[in-house]
């Protein structure tokens, strides 16, 4: 009946690629042209961090690393991070209406990704905790983004997401324009813990919809561990490369 209402509903209303608004044979939310736009991160990549790295050919061989040098210098304080894409130009059609333009309907389709993308290690995690936003930004956008994207991720991974574990105690400046020195300090102890009892000896799914220097998510794996949590794995939708 579900299947049959969902028909019907679509042939009224058939669906649109969220980016160029044409008319798509599927519920995935991007036509063929659009995904083929869309830089998505893909081997060799950091086992770490999950910074992309090229590959380098010399007609005899090619050399293929495994951990980036940031973090054989400085390993993070999170596990293993993966990310699905590339920020640039045609994922910033997606990122930036969802962020803030009030597109929340984008989380299912930009979760699915982000579920596809971490699905290897799901047998690891025991919970999902989205990154959170300080009250004032709260009231400001009406929405968490990355609590939108857990929740989707939650349905299609079936691990419980917690909520008001992670809170954020501080808010300082908008990371945006800052430096990577900058963006650490701005966010060293913005974070607490509430009811430390539910992540003690857990594995965490940490989740975020961008990654551009990491110190936002170094941060909160940091104060997750500190409290107890075993282990921290992270996922974002886009990831900023330089």
């Amino acid at each position: 009946m579900k299947s049959l209402l969902s028909k019907i509903v679509n042939f009224i209303f058939p669906p649109q690629c969220i980016i160029c608004k044409s008319i798509i044979d599927n519920e995935d939310g991007l036509c063929p042209v659009c995904i083929n736009d869309i830089n998505f991160i893909t081997d060799p990549k950091c086992e770490y961090c999950g910074y992309p790295f090229e590959f380098k050919t010399d007609n005899k061989f090619s050399v293929k690393l495994s951990i980036c040098a940031k973090c054989l210098n400085n390993k993070a304080k999170f596990d293993r991070a993966l990310s699905v894409v590339h920020y640039n130009d045609a994922s910033k059609k997606i990122i930036l209406p969802f962020k803030h333009a009030d597109k929340t309907n984008y989380a299912k389709i930009m979760g699915n990704m982000m579920a596809n993308t971490i699905a290897p290690f799901v047998a690891k995690m025991d919970f999902i905790i989205p990154v959170p936003i300080h009250i004032k930004r709260m009231i400001k956008r009406k929405y968490n983004q990355s609590a939108l994207l857990a929740s989707h991720i939650s349905k299609r991974l079936d691990i419980p997401v917690l909520y008001n574990v992670l809170v954020r105690s501080h808010f300082k400046h908008s990371q945006g324009k800052l430096s990577f020195d900058d963006r650490k300090a701005n966010v060293l102890n913005a974070f607490d813990i509430k009811n430390p009892y539910k992540i003690k000896g857990k594995n965490i799914l940490l989740v975020d919809d961008v990654m551009t220097t990491g110190a936002t998510l170094n941060e909160c794996a940091r104060i997750l561990k500190n409290f107890g949590a075993r282990r921290v794995y992270v996922i974002t939708f886009a990831r900023v490369v330089r």
